[in-house]
């Protein structure tokens, strides 16, 4: 795939490589060349412009670049990395919301697994429930910090009763 961003002094730049000699910048269409001059200096021609390049340093998608005596601090990546990023972002946002655990039937409450306050890892049993004489684990959907309500070991519970949320 030949798109990528890159963010440069935090604005964000669309790039898309058209062919060897033009690219596409934020839609709009560029003829460019490169010449290396040595293993860590080039000069970029854009539009006819001349812009000689040193990278500094480069980890990974991070690059530190001196473009024409000034320093740039370059991240790029693919636009599917970027895409991914954006949705992970508005999942860690969601996530800080309340997760809230309701009974998924009526029972009662025979051991509480956790304290007020613990943190659980996703998968993890955070109570025992017993509906019609058998015991059910209730897990954690996510990982987090836990919050009892009012319930304790002994408390019957109705279907739909919150028992506790995470965050």
């Amino acid at each position: 795939m030949n798109d990528f961003v890159s963010r440069i002094d935090d604005k964000k730049y669309s790039i898309r490589f058209i062919d060897d000699s033009s690219l596409s910048l934020n839609d709009i269409d560029y003829e460019f060349s490169i010449k290396k001059i040595s293993a860590s200096d080039f000069i970029v021609i854009l539009n006819n412009k001349s812009y000689l390049c040193s990278i500094i340093e480069n980890k990974n998608s991070a690059f530190e670049i001196v473009v024409n005596g000034k320093l740039l601090k370059v991240h790029s990546h693919s636009l599917i990395a970027d895409k991914a990023e954006e949705l992970l972002k508005s999942q860690a946002q969601v996530h800080s919301a309340a997760m809230v655990v309701k009974a998924p039937m009526p029972g009662l409450i025979l051991r509480i697994k956790k304290n007020n306050g613990d943190f659980v890892e996703r998968g993890e049993t955070v109570l025992i429930l017993e509906a019609m004489k058998m015991e059910n684990e209730i897990r954690a959907p996510v990982s987090g910090n836990i919050n009892f309500n009012s319930i304790s070991e002994g408390t019957s519970v109705e279907k739909n009763t919150k028992l506790f949320e995470i965050r």
